[in-house]
This record gives C-alpha cells, structure tokens and sequence, in this order.
C-alpha cells in the first residue's frame, strides 16, 4: 500500500482527529499533518488517504463495540482476547472488500484497548 512512515503518520493523525478531538475537528487541518510529517504524494492522495483510514478507524470502533464479548469470569480484569475479532474482522472485510487484512486490522488492538478495556 504506502510506506510505513506514510501509515504510522496517517494513523497517527486519525486517531488525535476522531479520538482526541484535535485539529479543531476540521478534517482540513488534520489532512495537511501527514503531508508535513511524510511528503511525497499529491494532496488528492492525502485527503483519500485519511478519508479511507477515517472510515476505517469509525468501523473498528463500531465492529468492536457490537462484537461479541467472552469475559472468562476467572479473569480479575477484561482481556483483549474477550473481544470475537473474527467477527470484527468479518465486518471489516464486508464494509472494505478491496482492502488487505494487514490493513484492516490496523486499528484494532488500539481500539480494543481504547473502547472496550480502557
């Protein structure tokens, strides 16, 4: 797909974008933070870019909170592996059929942590 400081810096601004609310919450500002961090494409390339991965961070996050749960009552404290990721990986590749798995599960155990452990 693109380089990996391309994806960590992408990834990086979707989540301070959705999750920590920065950038003013203007998708405008929080597109032009990829460009400054990892130069080298067309702005075309960099809205689609945090668009798509926008899109995919929101449905993590809805696939993990829908998913089914399987807390074992003889752990003191949830576990990540509570959370069915088969079945958030199967919304995944239904709502983004032309990405890879390596991609879809890119936001995963960060939001498995951030909305279901945390």
């Amino acid at each position: 797909m693109h380089n990996e400081k391309f994806n960590m810096a992408l990834s990086d601004v979707v989540w301070r974008f959705h999750a920590y609310e920065q950038y003013g919450k203007i998708p405008q500002k929080a597109i032009k933070a990829p460009a400054r961090r990892a130069p080298g494409y067309e702005r075309d390339f960099y809205k689609r870019a945090f668009e798509l991965d926008l899109r995919l961070l929101i449905s993590t996050i809805e696939a993990v909170k829908k998913a089914p749960k399987r807390f074992k009552p003889e752990n003191i404290f949830s576990n990540p592996a509570d959370v069915d990721s088969r079945y958030v990986m199967n919304k995944l590749r239904s709502a983004f059929p032309d990405q890879t798995d390596e991609y879809l599960k890119s936001h995963l155990g960060m939001v498995i942590y951030w909305y279901y452990l945390r």
